[in-house]
């Protein structure tokens, strides 16, 4: 088992005292970036750095970032969640590695969205019915994974089909977690 033993610190956001989250740090027992590659293409990525040896992904409204010897992990509710999110990063790094060798390894880094690209592909009515006042609004809690495209009820509507399978194969390709069902046919 790769990633075996871990010690794990709550710490506050550097920049806000006063946050209603706490970030988490695991120190590992062991050096796991060897594992880095196979799990930038397992979880997609955001951002891969093979020479540095570190790895980001943005998960569930965390960013968590892998280095050889220590797991960051960001936005949490308390101490439950962190080491809930820990498990959970244990159970899939040691998944990974016992089945390396049916993942091809991913070297690379995904392109960054922006609001203006994930605009582009929305409605764009200002309908409200995603819970913001402004389709730009909703693509910038997107962008920072802070909603979800479902919440945008519109696009899943007939009529904006080819905007929906473009936007959502651009979320996709950016490491966005899309489940297959959306881009199926329209569910109303």
């Amino acid at each position: 088992m790769l990633l075996n033993e871990y010690q794990l610190r709550i710490v506050l956001p550097e920049c806000n005292f006063s946050a209603q989250t706490v970030n988490a740090i695991a120190t590992v027992s062991k050096d796991i970036s060897p594992v880095f590659p196979y799990l930038n293409a397992v979880l997609k990525g955001f951002q891969y750095n093979d020479q540095e040896k570190i790895l980001t992904i943005k998960r569930k409204g965390h960013l968590i970032t892998f280095r050889p010897r220590e797991i960051a992990i960001t936005k949490l509710e308390d101490e439950k969640e962190a080491r809930e999110v820990m498990e959970e990063l244990r159970q899939i790094v040691n998944e990974t590695d016992q089945n390396r060798e049916h993942i091809k390894p991913d070297y690379n880094s995904r392109k960054e969205l922006k609001s203006s690209e994930i605009l582009k592909f929305l409605p764009k009515t200002n309908c409200k019915e995603c819970g913001e006042q402004t389709c730009f609004a909703f693509s910038y809690k997107l962008v920072r994974r802070e909603s979800d495209i479902t919440k945008c009820t519109l696009l899943f509507l007939e009529q904006h089909q080819e905007k929906r399978k473009s936007l959502l194969s651009l979320l996709q390709g950016s490491g966005y977690e899309v489940p297959e069902e959306h881009f199926k046919s329209d569910s109303n």
